[in-house]
């Protein structure tokens, strides 16, 4: 019993001592956190007046550009593009010698619908650097809907768009997406992924 009565007193003096010293020795830690200013949105690109009117007559002639009934700027770098169907197109362009028929000789043949919807977006963002997305509609039958902006498009076909622009020979063009890309089985794995 005593030696246990000198163990507690020795283990007690011991732990006193040391927190004694503990708190005359120890500062408490200051705690940092390191906080980083929020990522600011990457820079949006407006287009000019002059590239808006540029995108106006280059609308007409993307394919079916007969059948495009509206190619506005939205947002200052978004593209909406609107294909009618027959009767649309004939409200809206009632002077149009368009019959049913060749309205729909020119979507049924072949693989029309699915090269325009894939196409004419990729050629927009080509042409126009500071377009960011293309939202494009297209109606046979039913209506077709693809949006796709440049990042995406870029990221799936691995390419920098603004450097095939700059390319004046247009061999990016053809090599790096033409030829690869814009054939009927690439056009269906395409408008699978990217059609509603």
């Amino acid at each position: 019993m005593k030696k246990a009565s000198i163990i507690a007193l020795t283990l007690g003096t011991i732990l006193t001592g040391c927190s004694a010293a503990t708190s005359e020795s120890v500062t408490p830690a200051t705690v940092t956190t390191a906080t980083s200013a929020p990522t600011p949105a990457p820079e949006v690109k407006a287009m000019s007046a002059d590239e808006v009117n540029r995108f106006k007559e280059y609308a007409t002639k993307l394919k079916g550009g007969t059948f495009i009934t509206e190619a506005e700027i939205v947002n200052q770098n978004e593209a909406i593009i609107t294909y009618a169907d027959y009767d649309s197109l004939k409200k809206s362009k009632p002077d149009s010698t368009i019959t049913k028929d060749d309205f729909n000789g020119y979507w049924g043949s072949g693989d029309a619908v699915n090269k325009t919807l894939m196409e004419e977006p990729i050629r927009l963002l080509r042409e126009f650097p500071e377009l960011n997305k293309v939202k494009l509609t297209l109606n046979h039958e039913k209506a077709h809907l693809i949006e796709v902006d440049r990042a995406t498009t870029e990221d799936y076909f691995k390419v920098n768009l603004s450097e095939i622009h700059a390319d004046k020979s247009n061999e990016k063009w053809r090599n790096e997406i033409v030829n690869k890309f814009f054939t009927k089985d690439e056009r269906k794995k395409y408008i699978e992924k990217f059609v509603k």
